[in-house]
């Protein structure tokens, strides 16, 4: 799956903090009183923090690489070998990395020849500090992926909310809701059988995503062939991020259109609703925390979507999102219909949404 530039500056930013905190960390913890540094005075000293520091930045480069550009290659493995292979490697990069920042450090601070310090490696490999630096890169890369595959799960919003105790407590927020649903999904699915169409989904979805970290956008939940995302309403007001969102993800769909055709001998067409409101959000405490969002405006946006159908259109908005779009050139709201929505005593205006792009 393809991520975007913005999502992988973040999560380098993390793996570079995160390596270089964790091997300072490290030498802190030997300074404390493991015999191989406890008698380290004087200039000396004063080079192992900096050493740490760039041994750090080299780990996050090499694991940042293999993390963009290798592993990805080996999805078509096997769990047991993918772990295998994965860890191998690691442990492999860690030794080597291990062993160039002691030749060079060696060499340009104590002018030692490089064979000498060639010569030293098999020391250097049974050595207790060695080997202990090994074995704690080692368990902090593991530990490092558990919060990885954690954060992909279950989202980064409701683990870092978790960590901070956010929603321990019910609070109202004003938030903006884009459902989004396959047309047609239940043909889609008889003719394709269920593998197929799972298939055909998760490469809807992986579009998807590139448009969900392209605007910003929070996912809420997947819920078969359906959607729902959200943002803060006082930041989704402003750049109208929803409706970008939708037709992004329309022309990253049209791109692939050959690959739909050859693979799946069918196009997928995604259609959408937008409302906006207070709700409110909180934690539930079940066989894992979630954060759910409750009230009014997730019944609303919900009932939209299903008015697509009716009127055969592909993306309506309630008044409060069509405001948004009344001094937007590229996009215009257009009034269809005054509606009383299911569970609904009140008429709910509904707008369809034009683009002046596609």
């Amino acid at each position: 799956m393809k991520t975007s530039r913005k999502a992988y500056g973040i999560y380098s930013i993390i793996l570079l903090l995160s390596y270089v905190g964790g091997m300072n960390l490290f030498i802190y913890l030997k300074l404390l009183g493991i015999n191989e540094l406890k008698y380290t005075h004087g200039e000396a000293l004063k080079t192992i923090l900096p050493l740490s520091t760039f041994m750090g930045i080299d780990m996050a480069l090499a694991i940042g690489f293999l993390e963009f550009y290798v592993f990805p290659r080996w999805k078509h493995l096997s769990f047991l070998k993918f772990t295998i292979y994965k860890y191998l490697l690691l442990i492999l990069t860690i030794v080597f990395l291990g062993i160039l920042i002691y030749i060079g450090s060696e060499y340009f601070d104590n002018n030692k020849s490089v064979l000498t310090l060639l010569a030293n490696i098999p020391e250097l490999l049974g050595s207790g500090l060695f080997l202990s630096g090994i074995i704690y890169t080692l368990l902090f890369s593991i530990f490092f992926n558990v919060l990885k595959t954690i954060s992909h799960y279950l989202g980064p919003q409701a683990v870092a909310s978790a960590l901070l105790g956010r929603y321990q407590h019910p609070a109202e927020e004003d938030i903006t809701f884009i459902f989004i649903d396959l047309k047609s999904s239940t043909t889609i699915a008889e003719k394709l059988g269920h593998v197929q169409y799972s298939l055909f989904i998760d490469k809807c979805f992986q579009k998807l995503t590139e448009s969900i970290y392209k605007f910003d956008a929070t996912v809420y939940q997947f819920v078969g062939d359906e959607a729902v995302l959200l943002w803060k309403t006082k930041n989704a007001s402003k750049t109208v991020a929803p409706v970008l969102l939708y037709y992004d993800f329309l022309n990253r769909l049209n791109e692939e259109q050959e690959f739909f055709l050859s693979k799946f001998q069918e196009i997928p067409h995604f259609r959408a609703s937008i409302h906006a409101g207070m709700v409110t959000v909180t934690e539930i405490h079940s066989v894992k925390k979630d954060i759910v969002y409750h009230g009014d405006v997730l019944n609303t946006c919900a009932r939209i979507m299903a008015q697509c159908s009716q009127f055969d259109k592909d993306l309506l908005v309630s008044s409060i999102i069509a405001d948004w779009l009344k001094s937007n050139e590229a996009y215009s709201a257009m009034l269809l219909d005054h509606i009383i929505l299911r569970g609904k005593d009140s008429p709910t205006s509904i707008f369809e949404v034009r683009s002046a792009i596609i």
